[in-house]
C-alpha cells in the first residue's frame, strides 16, 4: 500500500480492517455462477431447503488465510507494531541502526515505502549544517539519532557551496563556472543536477527551496524559486523549477517594490508561501499557489541577528537583544510582526564570548536554536535551559542551515532492493562510524 493517511491511528484501522478482510469467507462471481448451475441440475424447486459448504476461495484476497507479507492480529507482536508503526516516526539515523535486529526489519528497513512514509512522518529539526570558507559540517541536536554519513558533500561530482534547505532535501549550487544547481540529500547520498535556467540568476539573486511531504504523493515534487534582477532593470523576476515538469518557467508576477529589489539572502519555506528577508528592513512573499508577491513588515529593530522561522505553525520573527551585559529574546508574530513574547537568556555561565547573538530557527515550539559566539546553543523556552551543541569555526562568518534527518528519496522513489541494500546510506557500518 502505498498511502498512508495523516493520522497513524487512521492508518492502524486501514491496516486492522485488510487483517480482518483476509480472515473472512468470500467468494468469487465465477463460483457463486457454477452453484447456482449445480442447483439448476439437480432441479431443485424454490421451497426446498438445502445446505450445502461452498468450497473456499484460493486466491489471495479470497482465502481465509492471510498473505504471507501480512500477518493477522493474533501473530502481530509488540515488536511488529514498532516496525511498522512507530519506525516512521524516527530520525534517519536511528532507523539504520535498526537494520540489525532481524532480516525482517531489515527489509522492511529498506523499502522506499518506508522512506516514504518516515518522510511525511518524522519533520522534526535534527540539525544545522554549517558553511564557512566554502567547508561543510553538521552538528546535530542529538548525535546518537541524528546525522548524516557524509556532512562534506564529496558525493556530489563537483565542490558546490550549500543554498537552502527544506524538509529534508538541500539546494547546492556548484563553485564551477555554469552554477549549476543541485538536490540532494545527504542522508542516501542521492542527487540530482537541474537543467540550466532559462534567465541567468546573477550574483545577488535568492532561491528558496519549496517541499512538503505527502502521505498521498509517493513522488518528492519539489520547487526552487529564484528572485533575480536583470542587468540594468530595477525589476525583481521570478523564476521556478518544478520536479514534475522538470523545467523552468518565469512567472507573470514581477515586483516593482524598491524595499524588496536587494535581498539579504535565500529565502524561507512555510505552507505554501517563500520569504525573503530584505536589506530595507521587511519581509518579500511570494504565494506559490496563485503566484502573486508583496512585502511584509519587519519590527524596527531587525537587523542581521534575527531570522524567518515557524512557531506554533505560524511565522514568526526572532531576535536577540542585548542591554548593558544582560541578554533577552524577542518573539516577533503575525503579518504586521508585533511583539508577541520577551524573555531574559541567561548566559552567565558561558563567560566571555565574542562574536555576540544571532538567531538561527526553532527547534520545535519550546525550544530555540541560538549560535552564541562560535557555539550553537539551544534554549528552551518553558523549562529556561541552555544546551550546547556544538562549536563552529572562529575565523569568518558562518552559514547555518536547519536539516531534517529525513530518508526522503530524490532521484526515483522506487528504488530496487538490490539497490537499497548496497547504497551507502544504509550500510549498517558507515552509521555506526558516524556516532
Amino acid at each position: 500500500m502505498d498511502i498512508w493517511e495523516d493520522d497513524n491511528s487512521d492508518e492502524m484501522d486501514i491496516d486492522n480492517d485488510l487483517m480482518d478482510d483476509c480472515e473472512e469467507d468470500s467468494f468469487s462471481e465465477s463460483e457463486q455462477e457454477s452453484n447456482v448451475k449445480r442447483l439448476q441440475k439437480l432441479n431443485i424447486g424454490d421451497d426446498s431447503h438445502v445446505e450445502y459448504a461452498p468450497q473456499r476461495n484460493t486466491t489471495a484476497y479470497g482465502s481465509s488465510r492471510c498473505p504471507e507479507h501480512i500477518k493477522s492480529k493474533e501473530k502481530m507482536g509488540i515488536g511488529d507494531l514498532v516496525k511498522d508503526h512507530a519506525l516512521p516516526f524516527l530520525p534517519a539515523k536511528s532507523i539504520c541502526r535498526f537494520r540489525s535486529v532481524s532480516k525482517e526489519w531489515n527489509k522492511w528497513i529498506t523499502n522506499p515505502f518506508l522512506a516514504h512514509k518516515q518522510s511525511h512522518c518524522f519533520q522534526d529539526i535534527s540539525g544545522f549544517f554549517c558553511q564557512i570558507a566554502g567547508e561543510h559540517s553538521f552538528i546535530s541536536c542529538d548525535p546518537h539519532s541524528c546525522g548524516v554519513p557524509d556532512p562534506s558533500f564529496s558525493f556530489l561530482p563537483e565542490p558546490v557551496i550549500l543554498r537552502t534547505t527544506c524538509n529534508g532535501l538541500i539546494c547546492c549550487q556548484s563553485c564551477i563556472e555554469d552554477n549549476a544547481y543541485y538536490i540532494c540529500n545527504p542522508v542516501n547520498r542521492q542527487w540530482k543536477v537541474l537543467p540550466r535556467p532559462n534567465y541567468y540568476h546573477r550574483p545577488g539573486s535568492a532561491v528558496a527551496l519549496a517541499f512538503e511531504p505527502s502521505a498521498l504523493k509517493f513522488e518528492a515534487n519539489y520547487q526552487l524559486v529564484c528572485a533575480f534582477r536583470l542587468a540594468d532593470h530595477p525589476i525583481l523576476y521570478f523564476e521556478i523549477y518544478s520536479s514534475r515538469s522538470k523545467s523552468w518557467r518565469l512567472v507573470d508576477t514581477i515586483c516593482f517594490e524598491l524595499d524588496a529589489l536587494k535581498l539579504s539572502g535565500d529565502g524561507f519555506y512555510m505552507r505554501g508561501m517563500v520569504y525573503w528577508e530584505t536589506l530595507a528592513g521587511s519581509v518579500l512573499a511570494f504565494d506559490l499557489t496563485y503566484e502573486q508577491c508583496w512585502i511584509l513588515p519587519l519590527p524596527p529593530e531587525c537587523g542581521p541577528e534575527g531570522v524567518l522561522t515557524k512557531r506554533h505553525g505560524e511565522l514568526c520573527y526572532i531576535l536577540p537583544h542585548k542591554k548593558d551585559n544582560e541578554y533577552a529574546i524577542r518573539i516577533y508574530g503575525d503579518f504586521k510582526m508585533v511583539l508577541k513574547h520577551s524573555f531574559p537568556l541567561e548566559l552567565d555561565h558561558f563567560g566571555y564570548m565574542s562574536g555576540g547573538l544571532r538567531a538561527l530557527s526553532c527547534l520545535n515550539d519550546d525550544v530555540l536554536a541560538i549560535l552564541f559566539g562560535n557555539r550553537i546553543i539551544t534554549y528552551h523556552v518553558k523549562a529556561q535551559k541552555v544546551k550546547i551543541l556544538g562549536t563552529v569555526r572562529p575565523d569568518g562568518f558562518v552559514t547555518c542551515h536547519p536539516y531534517v534527518n529525513s530518508l526522503v528519496p530524490v532521484d526515483h522513489p522506487l528504488v530496487s532492493r538490490q539497490q537499497a541494500n548496497s547504497h551507502p546510506c544504509t550500510s549498517s557500518s558507515l552509521w555506526h562510524s558516524i556516532g
